[in-house]
């Protein structure tokens, strides 16, 4: 695939991103030929999809099954009492097609699951796990190995969120940094945590589509809202990873940098 031209009105309403050192306009090009799958119309999802239109991704595939409820109202800041009962991804879709025309916006309304993660995460150049649900992460874990892509996760609870990128392939997968799965989904949420994270979503994905690669491969990042504060634990391949193992021998392993990214973000998908 031929890297996008931005027309007049994009350099203009991307501008200042792209006079930022080491971004420029070949980055914006690239992130604009990028085709993003984001699970989960939420708040994670929302943040992240709300970021990453303005920053100018060229397209955004929205995966969510759930209907609005009142109880969303407090931290999914995407619905409003209208929208109760709607389709999460639908109304999504809608809302986020006012913010920026130059970003196609698709929406489908299922869950991701075994019949269809494979349909719904193929062609695309970076997955996005925003459904708060161990289930889907490990599908589209696995989905992210079949077609070696990278998928930038996130999880939120009560006051705390943490967040890492898989690449199978590259470095560990989420079956390496969770072998044991992880908490279930809690009812306990403070309304801002889904926007800090579903904000650093966006960021890792930005910094992975436009070439300068991956933050947080092979590194958990945890978020505490009481007392404020980031730490952080490395994650090691694991050579008995039951889904990456036969991708690349952990001794093999090379970090991912700027330099040793694909030019074309098509290539990621192959």
């Amino acid at each position: 695939m031929t890297v996008s031209n931005l027309s007049p009105a994009e350099v203009t309403r991307y501008a200042r991103q792209m006079t930022l050192g080491g971004w420029g306009r070949e980055a914006q090009e690239r992130l604009k030929s990028s085709r993003v799958l984001i699970a989960g119309a939420g708040g994670l999802g929302a943040a992240a999809a709300l970021y990453l239109l303005a920053g100018g991704v060229g397209a955004i595939r929205l995966v969510d099954g759930a209907r609005v409820s009142l109880s969303d109202l407090g931290h999914q800041i995407l619905f409003r009492e209208k929208d109760l009962g709607k389709a999460k991804a639908a109304v999504a879709e809608r809302h986020l097609k006012e913010i920026n025309p130059f970003v196609l916006v698709e929406s489908q309304v299922k869950n991701v699951s075994e019949h269809n993660v494979v349909r719904l995460a193929s062609g695309h150049h970076l997955l996005i796990d925003a459904t708060n649900n161990a289930a889907a992460r490990f599908l589209l874990n696995q989905a992210a190995a079949k077609f070696r892509t990278p998928l930038v996760y996130a999880w939120v609870w009560e006051m705390n969120g943490c967040l890492t990128t898989s690449w199978p392939g590259h470095g560990p997968c989420l079956a390496c940094a969770f072998p044991d799965g992880s908490r279930v989904g809690q009812p306990a949420l403070l309304g801002p945590l889904p926007g800090v994270l579903g904000s650093l979503l966006a960021l890792e994905a930005m910094r992975i589509l436009g070439g300068l690669g991956p933050a947080l491969l092979g590194r958990l990042l945890t978020f505490k809202g009481d007392p404020l504060q980031f730490t952080e634990r490395p994650i090691k391949p694991d050579s008995q990873c039951p889904v990456c193992r036969r991708l690349a021998p952990p001794e093999n392993l090379k970090m991912v940098s700027r330099s040793n990214l694909p030019r074309n973000p098509t290539a990621m998908a192959k």
